[in-house]
């Protein structure tokens, strides 16, 4: 399997974790309905719950790109301003596979 992987980070406002958890949890749905997702999850920082991060896998990088035109993207960073407390990170990757074919891929 090749594609992009694609790991955002979100730091919440003191205060504002549950507004940026329902806020990130929001986009799951239609993601996954959006034709080039492969596998997106977000997940919570055991170690500071504030910290949040989307695992995404993506067909391509046009499909990332569309993904942040859809309509819940869109909604969703217009909300970021007021809930995080510093600009999110957002990195793609390239998958350098080795060892196990399903263990060595997200």
């Amino acid at each position: 399997m090749s594609g992009l992987t694609v790991v955002a980070r979100a730091k919440a406002k003191p205060g504002r974790e549950a507004e940026l958890e329902q806020a990130m949890r929001a986009v799951v749905v239609p993601t996954h309905q959006e034709a080039g997702c492969i596998r997106y999850a977000v997940h919570r920082s055991l170690l500071d719950p504030r910290i949040f991060i989307t695992v995404e896998h993506w067909t391509s990088k046009e499909a990332v790109d569309q993904h942040f035109g859809t309509a819940h993207v869109q909604a969703l960073l217009k909300q970021v301003p007021e809930l995080l407390s510093e600009p999110p990170d957002i990195t793609l990757y390239e998958l350098l596979p080795e060892g196990h074919s399903e263990k060595g891929r997200l």
